[in-house]
């Protein structure tokens, strides 16, 4: 059985991110990422809130996004867990980020806070793969036709192909 832990997030920064440094000396940043879910027909917008933390080399170039900037988020899902004072189990989900790409950047809508899912809705782009090829779709029925050797092979094949 194939295990596979990735998550890709597009959303705002909800806040402004924090940088430490460990024991170590491994820089670690830590900032919330407000998702807005999809629309549902007759259901009020939701989002979700994740925690994200990016370390060493991530980290140092995450600390300069600022609160509101829109930004993809390539990583994969930590839980972990330890007991509080009270001694209380307490768990906790994050995102361990593999790679941030800021798309916008909305510091001059500095009021975007995880309570105004509704105008950055508007403002989260569609990310599409960008094709290098030609506009031109290859029809392979027409490369048969043109191609000498093989429009020998498809005479002496004939028509009545079983397949």
């Amino acid at each position: 059985m194939s295990r596979f832990n990735k998550i890709i997030l597009i959303g705002a920064v909800s806040n402004t991110p924090e940088l430490k440094q460990t024991s170590s000396g491994d820089a670690l940043c830590t900032f919330t990422l407000n998702v807005d879910r999809p629309e549902m027909e007759n259901a009020t917008s939701k989002s979700d809130i994740f925690t994200v933390n990016a370390w060493r080399d991530l980290a140092d170039s995450s600390a300069t996004l600022t609160e509101g900037s829109i930004v993809v988020v390539d990583g994969s899902i930590r839980n972990r867990s330890f007991d509080n004072d009270n001694g209380q189990r307490v768990y906790i989900t994050e995102i361990e980020a593999r790679s941030i790409k800021s798309i916008s950047n909305t510091s001059s809508n500095a009021s975007a806070s995880t309570d105004s899912s509704t105008s950055q809705a508007s403002t989260i782009p569609v990310v599409e793969e960008s094709s290098q090829a030609s506009d031109k779709s290859f029809d392979f029925n027409e490369a048969i036709k043109t191609d000498e050797k093989s429009s020998e092979f498809v005479t002496q094949l004939g028509e009545d192909v079983p397949f």
